[in-house]
């Protein structure tokens, strides 16, 4: 019987032994872990301050950097111009795409949508440029007939350009301009305010190509009147169609006339130098 005994109680001892190395050892690496998990953790909040107090200074650089470029230009001390393209994308875009990455300059380009293939407003987007909504007909007598004809129109190319980008592009060129006299004044009074109270801003141009006047015009005509340096903000009309060729030809020597003029290359958004031939009211 002691026997018996004695060997229960080795027994329950060995037991309690083995609980209790159990416990220590799991209380233990729970411990170990606590403890790593706390230095990780302090580890990755040291990180976070240190990129955040980095951000803070380059943040502060380029609110600087840009406030100093901002000062530049309203003392008229930096010359800007906006290479615009207007009726494409056309099968000349390639080529005009090339002639721009050539010479590291962006562009913006007012596209339609009419017989267009949609995935080439995604190559202009790809290509770093600026796409602006010129309306999805350009048809005059369909986009001026009355105030919801133009929208109707003008919320088609926003949609086509959307649909393919993911972007929800606000700038817009008139077809024939802000001053074109297909519409009346009564009628572009009530598209320009309906644009400001949706937020959209529109573009016309100081700088005539002449592109627009024929096809095949000479390359020595559109580089005349393309390079215009009487502003030190310019905006350059000029067309992305297939008809437009000697335009594609004359581009390159455009682009060589503002950088001999002391040009930078700007690409167009709703905060740039509103050039436009009936004024906009003020956003709100």
């Amino acid at each position: 019987m002691k026997k018996i005994l004695s060997i229960i109680g080795l027994t329950l001892a060995i037991a309690g032994f083995l609980y209790s190395s159990f416990h220590i050892f799991g209380t233990t690496a729970k411990f170990i872990e606590q403890h790593n998990l706390k230095s990780n953790v302090k580890k990755l909040t040291a990180d976070k301050n240190k990129k955040t107090e980095e951000l803070t200074v380059l943040t502060k650089k380029n609110a600087e950097i840009k406030g100093q470029y901002e000062q530049l230009k309203a003392d008229k001390k930096i010359k800007t111009v906006y290479l615009t393209f207007d009726d494409g994308p056309s099968p000349h875009t390639d080529q005009i795409l090339d002639i721009l990455k050539k010479n590291n300059i962006k562009a913006t380009f007012f596209v339609i949508g009419i017989g267009k293939n949609y995935n080439d407003y995604k190559k202009i987007i790809d290509h770093g440029h600026v796409l602006g909504l010129h309306t999805y007909s350009h048809e005059y007598k369909e986009v001026y007939a009355n105030e919801e004809s133009f929208f109707k129109d003008l919320y088609k190319i926003r949609d086509a350009v959307k649909s393919t980008t993911g972007l929800d592009v606000k700038i817009t060129r008139f077809p024939g301009g802000s001053s074109n006299a297909i519409a009346s004044k009564a009628l572009k009074t009530a598209i320009i305010n309906r644009m400001t109270k949706e937020g959209y801003v529109y573009f016309d141009w100081n700088c005539d190509s002449t592109d627009a006047s024929g096809n095949n015009v000479p390359v020595e005509k559109l580089v005349k009147y393309g390079v215009c340096t009487t502003h030190s903000d310019i905006n350059v009309l000029m067309h992305d169609t297939h008809a437009k060729k000697t335009t594609v030809q004359a581009l390159q020597q455009i682009i060589d006339g503002y950088k001999k003029a002391g040009y930078t290359f700007e690409t167009l958004d709703v905060n740039s130098p509103k050039i436009q031939h009936v004024k906009q009211p003020e956003l709100k």
